[in-house]
């Protein structure tokens, strides 16, 4: 069994439950970034993905991507 890792505070679990995914991914050649969500669901293949960040809450998954927004428009 993996075990997954909330990427804003590093709380780790083997059997994630409520957890939220995001995928990012980049285009080649430039600084664009592309969010892609999958709400509410926890799927342990897709968790396992390279472009997958793994959240323990709605709050983490908040304050993440609220810090990824200010990073992107300055």
């Amino acid at each position: 069994m993996a075990e997954f890792f909330c990427k804003l505070c590093g709380k780790s679990e083997g059997e994630p439950r409520g957890w939220r995914l995001i995928f990012e991914l980049e285009k080649p050649g430039t600084d664009i970034r592309n969010t892609i969500f999958v709400l509410d669901r926890w799927d342990e293949k897709r968790a396992s993905d390279p472009h997958a960040a793994s959240f323990c809450s709605t709050d983490c998954e908040s304050k993440y991507l609220a810090v990824r927004h200010e990073q992107l428009v300055a």
